[in-house]
């Protein structure tokens, strides 16, 4: 733990904490004495590093046991997770087992890392890998995960935030259309239709075909017998991810549309994840961002994190309100939300998206999601004549946003 993080935690516990408390606390390094002086009845030290002996008869007690395997029924009154986070394989599945272990009314202090310095964004700025990365979430990003997992923020203190654990919310049920846009991936189109996990949900699955000249229609037309729920929209020449996108999106019957991308950047194993903000926390938006967990150079090369990082930006100041990852491919939204928009881009979507629902305020949650190298052909983003038409869509968009808000 930073000298910061650890300076700014006593006087946030010392007024959170009451004495014979519970405590849970999560991560590398902890200091006795602070956790003693706080008087608890017991604390539970989970981490990864050596475990320690309580030798000095202290309430102490370290394990090394994973989160979701400590004994079910065990609550605590307060749990501290300390610079841990952004590490979890999953940090939105981290919150939820977090939840599980605090009782309503429970007590979350949760580090958000050290913000990174200029110099280190300027040296960073064309790298997100592993080792170079700030272990840092953004406060906003961080917010809308506590919510999503069912805790509400109550104040902050330096890196720290205090959260409490609020009532199990019931979940709500949506049907889901789960729309593909494809060019070319007879590569990949089979595994990625394949492996879109049951969601337990009334589901239906669009691929649309954008004029390939490969066998991507065939591929999905020989699944389609043992998949009834899959539906395929074909036509004969291609016009962009843009018009693919809307002729799919407008083919769609259910409550709520996803798009995910063909290549499998994305996993298709991660759209549970896209589903709980509309489920649990009345989310409207939700926008994938690649940009919390590390990649590798595979994935997005350093000339491509530094185009993402720019439009973040440029996009975050034109909207008013922070995104960390304004290209990834998958975007969610309801279907009566949709119909309200207008697509126009025909080469690359995802700005009419972000300007239609900044336009109508929707609710917009990010989602962390791990991404990856593409398994089969040939990415179809060509860096600087697509950079140069995002940079054109985001000033259109923002025109026609300002025009909007002004009639």
């Amino acid at each position: 733990m930073t000298r910061m993080a650890t300076d700014s935690l006593p006087a946030l516990l010392a007024s959170t904490i009451a004495p014979q408390a519970t405590i849970l606390y999560v991560g590398e390094a902890i200091s006795r004495e602070l956790m003693l002086s706080l008087q608890p009845a017991r604390v539970l030290v989970c981490t990864q590093g050596q475990v320690q002996d309580g030798e000095d008869g202290t309430v102490l007690e370290y394990c090394r046991t994973p989160l979701e395997a400590l004994a079910p029924e065990t609550f605590f009154d307060c749990v501290i997770v300390a610079d841990v986070l952004q590490d979890q394989e999953a940090i939105s599945r981290t919150l939820h087992i977090l939840r599980g272990l605090c009782r309503e009314g429970s007590t979350l202090v949760i580090s958000s890392g050290e913000r990174p310095s200029l110099a280190h964004r300027a040296l960073t700025i064309f790298s997100h890998y592993d080792g170079m990365r700030a272990n840092w979430l953004p406060p906003q990003l961080l917010h809308s995960l506590l919510e999503i997992a069912g805790f509400c923020l109550a104040e902050s203190a330096g890196p720290w935030l205090r959260a409490q654990a609020m009532p199990v919310r019931e979940r709500r049920r949506y049907s889901y259309s789960i729309m593909i846009p494809c060019y070319n991936e007879e590569g990949n189109i089979a595994e990625c239709v394949t492996r879109i996990p049951d969601l337990q949900r009334d589901c239906e699955i669009i691929v649309v075909n954008d004029g390939s000249t490969d066998r991507t229609a065939e591929v999905v037309r020989s699944l389609m017998p043992s998949r009834p729920n899959l539906r395929l929209v074909d036509y004969g020449d291609n016009r962009g991810k843009g018009y693919a996108t809307m002729v799919g999106l407008n083919a769609a019957t259910k409550e709520v549309l996803m798009i995910l991308d063909a290549d499998m950047a994305v996993r298709p194993e991660d759209l549970p994840l896209f589903m709980e903000p509309f489920e649990l926390a009345d989310a409207e938006f939700v926008n994938g961002t690649r940009m919390v967990y590390p990649f590798t150079r595979e994935a997005m090369g350093p000339v491509h994190v530094f185009g993402n990082r720019m439009f973040s930006w440029l996009l975050s100041l034109l909207l008013g309100s922070p995104f960390t990852d304004t290209l990834c491919g998958t975007k969610c939204l309801f279907r009566h939300d949709y119909l309200r928009l207008q697509l126009k881009d025909l080469d690359w979507p995802d700005f009419d998206l972000l300007f239609g629902a900044s336009r109508l305020k929707l609710k917009t949650v990010e989602v962390p999601i791990r991404y990856q190298p593409r398994l089969a052909g040939v990415s179809k983003m060509k860096t600087f004549k697509h950079g140069f038409l995002m940079f054109m869509a985001s000033i259109r968009g923002y025109y026609y946003l300002k025009l909007n808000s002004q009639s």
